[in-house]
């Protein structure tokens, strides 16, 4: 007597001879791979923490920073996590047959299309967590170049430590559909320093329950914080 089958991605339930769910396209067959990194080399640390160095000076010295020119004075630097090597992890990423074109609301009221590429797991706290990938719409890509994808993301130290709307990831395929998912890159939209900018908001599905307690935290203004 079978058991019948739910979907890992969305939970619908399967047919018996099912490869991709109907509901949600996602493939059926086997638990998308995924594997903790775990410990870095001296040496990724120390480019993560030189490129974060490098955006400190982007930021405080650039014509296009996206930090107010009347703040940049008491810009003392972003504020992060420290490089935690158990937010690395090397993700299959589950392509859908037919990637959908969907829309996500910005924090200007617009509208902006991606298409949804696919989603990824991995495993944090004992738990088994997902999250759709993007790729824009518009984007060109070189010949042999490979795109990264798109992650926004919310989580449990959204609005706490976080910023409250969103962090982003941008993940590279290392090879043959592995990429690397590593939330110490994760990094605030530009309309967490300013207004003017549009960013979009990650769709309902990839607000995680848990905290992830990496990667760069919620965005203070300095000039504020020292006339208040």
């Amino acid at each position: 007597m079978s058991s019948s089958r739910a979907c890992l991605n969305c939970g619908a339930q399967l047919r018996a001879s099912a490869k991709y769910c109907d509901e949600c396209g996602a493939p059926v067959e086997g638990e998308p791979a995924s594997q903790a990194v775990g410990k870095m080399t001296k040496q990724e640390v120390e480019i993560i923490l030189r490129m974060r160095e490098q955006k400190d000076d982007l930021f405080r010295y650039h014509l296009q920073s996206p930090i107010p020119q009347d703040a940049k004075e008491a810009f003392e630097g972003l504020k992060y996590h420290p490089v935690n090597p158990s937010y690395r992890f090397l993700c299959k990423l589950n392509r859908y047959p037919n990637p959908a074109t969907i829309g996500m609301m910005t924090s200007t009221g617009q509208e902006r299309n991606y298409l949804k590429v696919g989603y990824v797991r991995f495993t944090i706290g004992g738990k088994s967590q997902t999250l759709q990938t993007f790729k824009a719409i518009q984007s060109f890509q070189q010949e042999g170049e490979k795109e990264p994808l798109f992650i926004p993301f919310r989580d449990a130290t959204s609005g706490k430590e976080s910023y409250a709307a969103a962090r982003y990831l941008d993940s590279e395929e290392l090879k043959d559909g592995i990429f690397l998912v590593d939330f110490n890159s994760a990094y605030n939209p530009y309309c967490a320093y300013s207004d003017d900018y549009s960013c979009p908001f990650p769709p309902q599905d990839n607000w995680l329950e848990v905290e992830i307690r990496a990667g760069e935290k919620k965005f203070k203004d300095q000039k504020q914080e020292a006339t208040s």
